[in-house]
């Protein structure tokens, strides 16, 4: 009888440690199943971030872009604005300075010159002049230079001096006037002044 109950207590020890070492194997596979399971979903979930930081990122470069462009454009239509006011200033003073030249005795010299050009190749009759109003005081001094009969108009669009004429019947036409000649000016300023926004 001690011999069976030696066998049994062997016998149930012999499961025991069985079921201890199958316990043990099931518990480490549990335990590396986890590991690898949780391994896995880190990476899922760091991918994931990664990729929905990655979105972020471009959304913000997108918008930063954007408002970049706007920013851009708001401040070339400011340059665009101030180059514009600078320009007309500058012309302003440019035109109040020729409307002093008007009052000189060098105008009337710049009048006969500009009639006696004009005379070469307006010569045929029906030839009109136009001066601005108040420049009627110099008809006669235009006149001369013409070997024909010209005829003379006040033209308001001539504000600050100067002639232009025109003969339909030689389908010619020609503008000196100090108004055009500035106005021509504008051009060349814009490309010399170094005002340009790019």
């Amino acid at each position: 009888m001690a011999n069976i109950d030696e066998k049994k207590d062997k016998f149930y020890i012999a499961i025991n440690h069985y079921a201890e070492e199958q316990r043990k194997k099931i518990e480490d596979e549990i335990a590396s199943f986890k590991q690898k399971e949780l391994g896995e979903a880190e990476i899922e979930v760091l991918t994931e971030c990664y990729r929905m930081i990655q979105k972020e990122m471009s959304q913000m470069r997108i918008s930063i872009v954007k408002e970049m462009a706007v920013r851009d454009m708001a401040l070339k239509r400011q340059l665009l604005e101030k180059r514009q006011k600078i320009t007309d200033e500058v012309f302003q003073r440019s035109a109040d300075k020729l409307v002093e030249f008007t009052k000189t005795e060098r105008y009337t010299d710049f009048l006969k010159k500009s009639a006696e050009q004009f005379s070469k190749v307006l010569q045929n009759e029906g030839t009109v002049i136009f001066l601005k109003s108040g420049d009627e005081k110099y008809e006669d001094l235009i006149r001369d230079s013409f070997s024909s009969a010209c005829s003379f108009q006040v033209l308001e669009s001539i504000r600050i001096g100067g002639i232009r004429a025109r003969n339909d019947n030689m389908g010619l036409s020609a503008d000196g006037t100090l108004d055009t000649l500035l106005e021509n000016q504008r051009e060349w300023f814009e490309e010399q002044s170094g005002m340009a926004v790019v």
